[in-house]
This record gives C-alpha cells, sequence and structure tokens, in this order.
C-alpha cells in the first residue's frame, strides 16, 4: 500500500467519526454469495492498494455525502467485516438469519434500524465511482445502468418520463442497485421489508410493491458512471482492466 493512499483512508476514518444523522447509508452485505464463497465475504474482496470493496464504498460514499450516518448489514463471516472495519464510524446490523433469508430481509433490517427520513441503499458487492451516487438527494429515485455495464441477467427496469415503472429481469436497462428512499417510498419499504412473508424477496421485489402501492420513482443515469457487480470469480477480472481510484 502507497504511503498517499494510506494517509488518504487515515483521513476518511479520522474525518467521519461525528456523523449526524442527516442521511443514513444501509450497506447488505451478509451474504454468503455461493458463487464466491471461498473467497469470503465479498464485501472484503481487495479491488485498488489493498483497499476492499467496502472500503471504497465507505470513502465514495463519506466523500459525497460527509454527514450520512452508515449501517453495515452483516450476516456471514460477520466478525471478519467487524474486524476489518474497526476503526470506521459505521454501525453493524446483524441478519442472524441471512442463510435463510435473502437481501431485502437484510436490507430492511438496516432501514428499520435508521431513525433518519431519506436512506440510500447501496450493494455490498458493487463497485462503482463517484458519479454513480451523484445527485441522489431529493424524491426517491434510482441509478439506472443504459450503457451496458451490468450483466445481461442482472435486473431491468422499465422507465417511462423519468419514472421507474416496473423492475423485472429480462430487461436492457438495467437497475445500478443503488437507490434512495424517502416520504411514501421509504414508509412502504419499511413496511413489507422485515416479513416472514417476503423473506425470500430480492431488493427489486421490495421496489416493485412500493411502485405497486402508489409510490413513485425516479430514475438517474449519466455518461461517466462506473459499476461493476461481483458476482462470480470472472468478474474480478473486470476490476483488473480499470485504474479503480477513490476519485
Amino acid at each position: 500500500m502507497s504511503n498517499t493512499a494510506s494517509r488518504n483512508i487515515t483521513c476518511t476514518k479520522n474525518r467521519f467519526k461525528k456523523n449526524s444523522e442527516e442521511m443514513s447509508i444501509v450497506i447488505p452485505a451478509a451474504g454468503m454469495g455461493h458463487r464466491m464463497k471461498s473467497y469470503g465475504p465479498k464485501a472484503l474482496i481487495a479491488v485498488n492498494n489493498n483497499f476492499t470493496i467496502i472500503e471504497r464504498q465507505l470513502h465514495l460514499l463519506w466523500s459525497e455525502y460527509p454527514k450520512a450516518e452508515i449501517f453495515v448489514v452483516v450476516g456471514f463471516e460477520a466478525e471478519k467485516i467487524r474486524k476489518h472495519l474497526k476503526e470506521y464510524p459505521v454501525r453493524f446490523i446483524n441478519n442472524p438469519i441471512h442463510e435463510q433469508t435473502n437481501v431485502l430481509y437484510s436490507i430492511g433490517l438496516g432501514v428499520q434500524a435508521t431513525i433518519s427520513s431519506e436512506v440510500m441503499i447501496v450493494y455490498g458487492d458493487l463497485i462503482f465511482n463517484e458519479h454513480a451516487i451523484k445527485n441522489m438527494r431529493g424524491s426517491s429515485r434510482i441509478l439506472i445502468d443504459e450503457n451496458g455495464l451490468l450483466r445481461k441477467n442482472e435486473v431491468g427496469v422499465v422507465v417511462q418520463n423519468g419514472k421507474v415503472t416496473n423492475f423485472s429481469f429480462g430487461l436492457d436497462v438495467k437497475w445500478g442497485q443503488i437507490a434512495y428512499l424517502t416520504g411514501k417510498e421509504l414508509e412502504l419499504f419499511k413496511s413489507i421489508s422485515v416479513k416472514n412473508e417476503t423473506s425470500q424477496w430480492l431488493g427489486y421485489e421490495g421496489m416493485n410493491y412500493i411502485l405497486e402501492n402508489g409510490g413513485e420513482i425516479e430514475s438517474i443515469t449519466g455518461k461517466n458512471i462506473e459499476l461493476i457487480e461481483i458476482d462470480v470469480a470472472k468478474d474480478l477480472e473486470k476490476i483488473t482492466k480499470k485504474r479503480l481510484t477513490f476519485n
């Protein structure tokens, strides 16, 4: 690790020790990821200068939203994540039944723990740049990928006049797995996310519930967005082809 990189991450840790509850950010990192199990928690995969996926996320998120309080939902090998992030001012939420539940349940545990009126959701196996998280605040909205950065088998969206009307597989425009919820949409999400009957739901199913019950979700995108989801070992090859920085 270079001295410059070390100074940068130390600065990040120290700078954000006193966060307000202006906005909360929930990072679900509880799942095992069966196709990547041998790597341990995907959030701890090193991506550049020995910094892990989640460390890189924290740096970028706090650089853009310095007053945000961040909740990391853990489950699979939770102690490894806790230990690795022990110097970071994050709150850990444990999903004790992560093996029997899906990502919506983990997100819901984090969202239920927040007390702020604005919540951003960022998947814990996602690599992104600063352009992917800019301009997220306002009305409820999601990041969309119009540039083919995510795999074809990822969840897509139907967008009409800047508003999302449906989340589904088999669509060309993909959900970037970053969302911002507030107001009615946040309350609808809270009402459905931690229930036995929805414990096997994926995150997009919770978003569809919002739309089906009168909520509105805007879409945002941009030409300079970078996104890589680490789902299989081959995705790690994409990292080596890009110069990942904290800028």
